[in-house]
């Protein structure tokens, strides 16, 4: 390393701990001329470890809202986790199963219990029960298994009865 900055770079290896010092000391020796060279090459090294730390942790901040249905949720959290770059199963179920609301609907209540009762190690697996949780929204709304409609039938029948007669 030659020595452009010298207080500089000393100063930045006596800052260095763990892996970022053992980085350091692998660098090939006069590969770095200056501080701003080091620096840059400390950044290419060690910026993607810390994304993708910072979105592990983003993960956990999206929570189901009270009145969120589960269905609703589940899409939310999905998209979310399309934007990550690759993390292991379990990251994604344990910030899943604190996210949901335990306030919220009955089918959300009975999947993070589920969940918590019997752990589950992949999203496939998550989804699976969410997808048995799912019709039980569904019923209580009165909509057919998988439709994001309530039942329309109900909703004309209730339409005819409430209607006036018409004067001839």
């Amino acid at each position: 390393m030659t020595r452009s900055n010298p207080v500089l770079l000393r100063k930045f290896r006596e800052t260095l701990s763990k892996g970022a010092m053992i980085w350091n000391h692998n660098l090939p020796p006069n590969s770095i001329d200056s501080f701003a060279m080091l620096a840059d090459a400390f950044v290419k090294a060690h910026a993607s470890v810390i994304k993708v730390e910072t979105r592990k942790s983003d993960l956990f901040k999206v929570k189901q809202r009270d009145n969120e249905m589960l269905r609703e949720f589940v899409s939310r959290y999905q998209m979310e986790r399309m934007d990550l770059p690759p993390v292991a199963d379990d990251w994604f179920v344990q910030a899943f199963i604190q996210g949901i609301n335990p306030r919220s609907f009955v089918a959300s209540q009975q999947l993070k219990q589920n969940l918590v009762e019997y752990p589950s190690v992949t999203w496939a697996d998550v989804y699976n029960r969410y997808q048995s949780k799912i019709r039980v929204e569904d019923n209580q709304l009165g909509a057919p298994s998988g439709s994001v409609y309530r039942n329309r039938e109900n909703d004309k029948s209730k339409r005819i009865v409430d209607q006036e007669p018409r004067p001839v």
